[in-house]
C-alpha cells in the first residue's frame, strides 16, 4: 500500500493505489492525492517520506 497527501489540507492516509477515494476523507473536499511513500533508504523504504510532508509520522493524527 502507499500514502496519500491531501494536497488541500494536507490530511495522510494509507490506500492502495486503485483505492484513492476522490474526495478527502478529512476535508470533504475532491483533491488531488500526492503519492508520499518513501521508496529511499533514508527513510527505510517503508511508511511516508517526511521530506514529502515535511513532519514526521509520529505527529499525524490517525483517523
Amino acid at each position: 500500500m502507499a500514502w496519500w497527501k491531501c494536497s488541500n489540507c494536507g490530511y495522510l492516509f494509507e490506500a492502495e493505489a486503485n483505492k484513492v477515494p476522490e474526495k478527502c476523507p478529512n476535508c470533504g473536499e475532491i483533491c488531488t492525492f500526492y503519492d508520499v511513500t518513501c521508496y529511499t533508504p533514508e527513510c527505510g523504504c517503508q511508511g511516508y517520506d517526511p521530506k514529502l510532508v515535511a513532519r514526521t509520522p509520529n505527529n499525524e493524527s490517525k483517523f
